[in-house]
């Protein structure tokens, strides 16, 4: 009985003044609400937004405002569709990295879960923005620029490489400029013979101290079977320092 007097006496001073004061007999607004003791207030200041623990599928008017209760946060109807009241307000599709662990405040973690599994606001959100069954798994992974090859919301590339043969540079080993080079005769020969025979030849067998040489026309060159040697072939890693953080898109509430 008493909330229904109370409201009554609002209705009826809404229709005799243009604005309505509550702790105030001069409002300054369409609705002005004053705590009567500001420098003592008790639990009872200030004013109770409606809560849910949900969002509703839509609202009735732009700026409706309700208390999610299980995020903790205010949020609002921005004429389409429920926003988060921060100081700043981000658009579907955002992205951004954080220490986070989860989920927050519309910031949704890019996990590769299934689509379904999030809210039906969400949901909608992801599909507009051609997010298919599962969410994009950043884990591991870094993030490049659209381009030519590489289109949006796809996966691609690797953390270590293997370098084929034909990916080695074309090297020939080869000798000195022209292939000069020096053969030993061996053996003191003549000596040999004339101690055993009794017969001089040191005109026909050379001493050690002579050499022969070839000509320029001796060039020639080697080439390799296996330039690793013929071992097995080992990935390369290519991954840069790195800092681990979680990636984040947003999608609402």
């Amino acid at each position: 009985m008493k909330k229904n007097l109370y409201l009554t006496l609002i209705l009826l001073s809404f229709q005799a003044h243009s604005q309505i004061g509550i702790g105030t007999d001069t409002p300054v607004a369409t609705l002005d609400v004053r705590e009567i003791d500001p420098a003592t207030p008790t639990a009872e200041a200030g004013i109770a937004i409606p809560q849910v623990s949900v969002l509703p599928s839509s609202g009735n008017r732009s700026g409706q405002i309700v208390f999610l209760t299980s995020n903790n946060t205010y949020c609002f109807y921005a004429g389409s569709d429920w926003k988060p009241m921060y100081a700043q307000v981000y658009n579907f599709g955002d992205v951004k990295h954080g220490f986070q662990t989860g989920d927050h405040n519309g910031w949704v973690l890019l996990d590769g879960r299934a689509k379904s599994s999030l809210t039906v606001n969400q949901q909608a959100a992801a599909t507009a923005l051609g997010i298919g069954t599962n969410l994009p798994n950043l884990a591991d992974k870094s993030i490049v620029g659209v381009s030519d090859t590489k289109t949006l919301n796809t996966i691609g590339g690797s953390s270590s490489v293997t370098i084929d043969q034909n990916q080695l540079p074309n090297v020939t080993l080869t000798t000195s400029t022209n292939g000069d080079h020096t053969h030993n005769t061996g053996a003191d020969g003549s000596a040999l013979l004339t101690s055993v025979l009794g017969i001089s030849l040191g005109s026909v067998v050379r001493p050690t101290s002579e050499s022969r040489s070839t000509t320029s026309s001796g060039s020639h060159s080697h080439t390799t079977s296996s330039i690793n040697g013929g071992v097995a072939q080992q990935s390369v890693t290519v991954q840069n320092p790195y800092l681990a953080i979680n990636g984040f898109i947003y999608l609402g509430l």
